[in-house]
């Protein structure tokens, strides 16, 4: 293994991961095409493969971005740190899985600030202690996170307010806000490039420069993974109904739960591992710019690519998601006020996310 260039240049954890999710991988494809097996198994081995696909992802477009610069790099992990959940969401949207998709975004921006900053504080905390950041950087981005989800939540705060059916104006209104939103997104990768200081994690950590692969390697693995993420979203997509049926599930819990953590769990566990390395101003970076990105460039691509494939996606999120999205933003907003964190305001951040985790079970 170690002859070849790919693996060579990988950590031992590395190799074995990346060999495993090509392994399974090839293993979910072989189970649908070759063995006619569905539902529950192949949601199960696709979303494993999925999981070790996002891994791969995120190293070479870490290593481009290390390549790159500072400021290309922030650029490139701005734009792909979302890749699979993007995949994932357009098949669930071919589909005709709404809910899901909708229900996905709402998880994926309070996943990041509770789920991921929560676990990220709370293992910081007890390892360091109290762990300072630059709270003027940290408010900038949080304050750039609620201006994005007020926006993000217009046009469903608009159908609260009137009267107007299903079909109304949502999807004609969720279309302009998205071009709004994906304006707002290219004047923050401008901002980003042009004032990194003034961003949290403007500027790479030492030792985050991803695997020691040239150019042509990681443009392949970042090709070959995306290829792959293509094929196996495709099939998560389609066993969904089977696991949802077979478990008792909502299509809700699903997508607001389930769907984000198979996307996002390797880029939590880099957030993870910063906290642990004292790097708690990186780790929020990483779960803040997940959401950012989310609610400025994932929701508004989804909502004009449900033109594209005939599927009438718009913004108008239920109740219990504007109320949790706005709680998440705000609670993130209040812990960079001081510039400093400790592990029982990460155990708070992952209470409040396990009480919303309940109430989205029990949702139809």
């Amino acid at each position: 293994m170690n002859a070849i260039p790919v693996f060579r240049d990988l950590s031992p954890l590395g190799r074995a991961v990346l060999l495993g999710t090509l392994l399974v991988s090839a293993l979910s494809i072989v189970m649908e095409w070759v063995l006619d097996i569905h539902g529950t198994p192949i949601f199960v081995v696709s979303a494993a493969g999925i999981l070790g696909l996002a891994y791969v992802v995120g190293a070479s477009t870490e290593r481009l971005g290390a390549l790159a610069g500072p400021h290309v790099g922030g650029i490139l992990n701005a734009t792909f740190g979302n890749i699979a959940e993007l995949i994932i969401a357009f098949f669930a949207l071919t589909a005709g899985q709404i809910q899901v998709v909708k229900a996905s975004l709402t998880g994926s921006i309070i996943g990041n600030l509770l789920l991921v900053l929560g676990a990220s504080m709370l293992l910081g905390g007890l390892r360091h202690g109290h762990q300072r950041f630059s709270a003027r950087v940290a408010s900038t981005d949080a304050t750039m996170l609620v201006l994005a989800v007020i926006g993000l939540f217009v046009p469903a705060v608009f159908a609260f307010s009137t009267q107007a059916g299903p079909s109304g104006h949502r999807v004609e209104e969720s279309v302009v806000v998205s071009m709004v939103l994906l304006a707002l997104y290219v004047a923050n990768l401008f901002y980003r490039f042009r004032h990194p200081e003034d961003v949290l994690g403007g500027q790479e950590p030492e030792g985050h420069a991803g695997p020691a692969w040239t150019p042509a390697m990681a443009i392949g693995m970042l090709g070959l993974s995306a290829a792959l993420l293509a094929v196996l979203s495709e099939q998560l997509v389609s066993a969904i109904d089977p696991f949802i049926e077979q478990f008792g599930l909502t299509p809700f819990f699903v997508g607001v739960i389930v769907i984000p953590t198979i996307g996002n769990l390797s880029e939590h566990l880099v957030a993870v591992q910063l906290a642990l390395k004292n790097r708690v101003d990186f780790s929020m970076a990483v779960s803040i710019g997940s959401s950012l990105q989310v609610a400025l460039f994932v929701a508004p691509v989804l909502v004009l690519l449900g033109l594209v494939v005939g599927q009438s996606m718009d913004l108008v999120f239920a109740p219990l998601e504007v109320a949790a999205v706005a709680a998440a933003a705000g609670i993130v907003a209040l812990v960079s006020l001081d510039g400093e964190s400790n592990w029982l305001e990460g155990a708070l951040l992952l209470g409040v996310y396990v009480i919303l985790g309940v109430s989205f079970f029990y949702l139809a």
